[in-house]
């Protein structure tokens, strides 16, 4: 039996991976991100969001959107938690880590100036960028951030970067229903325009480590 590669191109793509999984792999998706650690690796994401809310405005998802947008910031919120609760028990280790298939000391360190440039905010903020987003709550956790406080900034943090993108994405899906019939074309552009300030941004520090001078 030869494997149609063509079909499963199809099967492992954001819209059916949507189709297929429905709701739970969404819920999933959003809560391994940042509780598992693995946002620098899996197709979630900023992306993600646009993708559900598109799909589920052109009724390819059947979910209403006002239950599946409280299951997606809930998601969201137990996953920043985990996170939150491994970066604790981990501590200062955290930073002895050696590098891994999903571990980069140069990511930790990245959310690290972030985290400390931003202050409280970062939690909030953060939400919006795509390491940072999962690296901030272990950086909470191993900082000691107040539990109290780091609970209202994830809960007002991922509720904005939820509704925004996935409210907006609806709206629009609503707006012009026609986009349904080029969903095909539009959600590999959405991954594409989310791919590309990080390919950019990567050229910009290997042109920058290139012209520091080398030590003798």
């Amino acid at each position: 039996m030869i494997l149609d590669l063509s079909a499963l191109l199809a099967v492992t793509s954001p819209e059916e991976m949507i189709r297929y999984g429905g709701i739970a792999l969404i819920c999933a998706i959003v809560f391994i991100e940042t509780g598992l650690l693995l946002g620098i690796i899996i197709p979630g994401g900023d992306s993600l969001l646009f993708t559900t809310g598109l799909l589920c405005a052109t009724n390819i998802i059947k979910t209403d959107i006002y239950l599946l947008i409280p299951l997606m910031i809930v998601s969201g919120i137990l996953g920043d938690l985990l996170g939150y609760t491994i970066g604790k028990r981990m501590g200062k280790n955290l930073y002895k880590r050696q590098d891994s298939w999903f571990f980069k000391k140069k990511h930790l360190q990245q959310a690290e100036q972030f985290y400390k440039s931003k202050g409280k905010t970062a939690i909030i903020a953060g939400k919006f960028i795509p390491v940072i987003r999962t690296f901030n709550p272990l950086l909470a956790g191993v900082s000691n951030f107040n539990f109290s406080l780091y609970l209202v900034s994830t809960l007002i943090g991922t509720t904005l970067w939820i509704c925004t993108l996935v409210l907006g994405a609806y709206i629009i899906g609503k707006k012009f229903p026609q986009l349904e019939n080029y969903i095909h074309y539009i959600i590999p552009g959405i991954i594409l325009l989310s791919v590309i300030p990080l390919v950019i941004k990567f050229f910009q520090r290997d042109q920058a480590d290139a012209t520091k001078p080398q030590n003798n």
